[in-house]
């Protein structure tokens, strides 16, 4: 019978080294990674001979290195096709709602517009026209600029000959330059901000969210009265691109993957 410790104590080694060479996209040698792990070069060894011959690790003869194998990406493919993207937002969308105390949503781009597929009432929420399912303009809401913002220029090109730029009040961007110069200022900050460009005296704060490939595919937001959102704007912000970006995380989501033109 084996003993658990040391069947816990092999696991985690083993874990470890994969976590490791996940880290190391050039591949690792055996002496970086038995240092890495602070382990004797034997039991590195040892260790991934195991991982290799599960399919776990795979190594380049040439140059000696380890690489992740195809069996950790099968399986890591598989856990992110079962991630469902309202599932990772609702605990972050209640946690902006409750700080905040006002409106936070989740919207999905479709056909030129947003569509909000999740909310979540604060304790200061006002009533809004924005119910689940309906959609609303992308270039006139926060949620719709922070998903178009991620868009190529070709794309957003098209968005606006289908769609124009309808101005809905007096602040809505109504020219094509400015547009631009907007969803470039949103790439920069990872912000989005709305301030009353669909319904007078209500504004918002939006984040992107991306998936695993690197790609733009929905957007959070908290909304309300333009007073309470400009009140406390830079904290806001703060709050809005932390849950964004968590929830990008939990769907598989690492920085370094994203094109920022990729639709």
């Amino acid at each position: 019978m084996m003993d658990g410790n040391k069947t816990n104590s092999t696991l985690e080694r083993a874990l470890f080294l994969l976590e490791q060479l996940a880290l190391n996209k050039g591949g690792a040698g055996i002496g970086e990674l038995a240092e890495a792990t602070q382990l004797p070069k034997s039991t590195t060894h040892r260790i991934l001979e195991t991982l290799m011959k599960a399919g776990f690790v795979m190594q380049e003869p040439s140059t000696e290195k380890y690489f992740v194998g195809l069996k950790s990406i099968e399986i890591g493919m598989a856990g992110l096709h079962n991630i469902d993207l309202v599932e990772a937002a609702i605990p972050h969308l209640q946690d902006l709602a409750t700080q905040t105390g006002q409106t936070a949503f989740l919207a999905v781009y479709n056909e030129g517009e947003v569509i909000y597929i999740y909310k979540v009432d604060g304790s200061a929420s006002v009533i809004m026209n924005a119910i689940l399912g309906s959609r609303n303009p992308v270039h006139c809401t926060g949620l719709g600029k922070a998903i178009m913002a991620y868009f190529s220029l070709e794309t957003v090109d098209n968005i606006v000959s289908d769609k124009g730029l309808r101005q809905y009040t007096p602040t809505t961007i109504t020219d094509r330059q400015q547009f631009l110069e907007e969803l470039s200022r949103i790439r920069q900050s990872g912000i989005s901000v709305n301030r009353e460009e669909y319904d007078d005296g209500l504004s918002s704060i939006a984040g992107p969210v991306f998936n695993y490939t690197g790609k733009v595919i929905a957007a959070i937001s908290v909304a309300g009265p333009t007073a309470r959102i400009f009140d406390k704007q830079e904290q806001l912000e703060a709050l809005v691109k932390e849950k964004s970006s968590l929830i990008s995380k939990r769907l598989g989501f690492v920085p370094a993957m994203r094109s920022v033109y990729l639709s």
